[in-house]
C-alpha cells in the first residue's frame, strides 16, 4: 500500500523563531520583551486556530501594548518575512514527492501568514492535501485535526508518517496510529524519514 508522509511547515519546511523575530524587529532589548506577547498567548492561538479575524487581533494588540497598530502590522510583516525555507525540509519534500509518495501538510497557522507563503513559494502543489489550522479552526495538538486529515484525505494510520518539530504533536499523532518523526532539521530525522518509506 502507498505510503503517506504528513509534513509540519514550522521548523520542517520553515524557519520558525520568535526570538530572531523580535531582533530583527527591534534593537531595544525591553521593547522585543513587550512585543514577544503578541508571538504567544491566547490571542495568538486564536489567530492560528482561526477565532479572530486579523484586523480585530491587531486591534487588541495594539491596546495590550499601548502601541500604534501599525507597529503591530510591523511586527506580523517582520514575522511573515522570516518564515524562510529550510533547505533539508524542502530537499526532502522534493525528494518524495519525486518518488510518487503521497504528501499531505498539517500545520498550525493564522490565515495572513499562510496566504502570504502560497504566494511567496513555489512547492504547494507538491502536497495531495493541506490542513491549516485557521481554515479548519482545529489546532494542534487537538486529535481533532488529525482525524480530520485521515477522514479528508482517505488515509490509513499505518501507513502513514507525520513529522513536526514538537513531540506533544507527534504523540497526539501517535495515538492516533500514525508514526512520527520528531524533526529537528538533521539528516538522522530526514533518515528516519527515508526508513519508513522503505519499510
Amino acid at each position: 500500500m502507498k505510503k503517506t508522509v504528513i509534513f509540519d511547515l514550522g521548523n520542517v519546511l520553515l524557519r520558525w523563531d520568535p526570538r530572531a523575530i523580535l531582533r530583527r524587529f527591534s534593537d531595544d532589548e525591553q521593547e522585543r520583551r513587550a512585543y514577544a506577547q503578541v508571538l504567544s498567548g491566547q490571542c495568538w492561538q486564536a489567530l492560528d486556530a482561526g477565532l479572530i479575524e486579523y484586523d480585530k487581533a491587531l486591534k487588541f494588540y495594539a491596546g495590550l501594548l499601548q502601541k500604534p497598530q501599525s507597529e503591530i502590522e510591523r511586527l506580523m510583516q517582520t514575522m511573515r518575512e522570516s518564515l524562510a525555507p529550510l533547505p533539508l525540509g524542502v530537499a526532502l519534500l522534493r525528494d518524495l514527492h519525486q518518488q510518487g509518495v503521497d504528501l499531505i501538510c498539517i500545520s498550525n497557522m493564522p490565515l495572513h501568514a499562510i496566504r502570504y507563503l502560497r504566494h511567496r513559494y513555489d512547492y504547494w502543489p507538491l502536497f495531495r492535501g493541506m490542513v491549516i489550522s485557521a481554515e479548519v479552526q482545529f489546532i494542534k495538538p487537538d486529535p481533532a485535526i488529525f482525524r480530520y486529515a485521515l477522514e479528508t484525505y482517505g488515509l490509513n494510520p499505518a501507513q502513514t508518517l507525520f513529522i513536526d518539530d514538537m513531540q506533544v504533536n507527534i504523540d497526539a499523532a501517535a495515538a492516533l496510529g500514525i508514526a512520527g518523526v520528531c524533526y529537528q532539521n538533521r539528516p538522522q530525522d530526514v533518515e528516519q524519514v527515508y526508513r519508513f518509506i522503505e519499510s
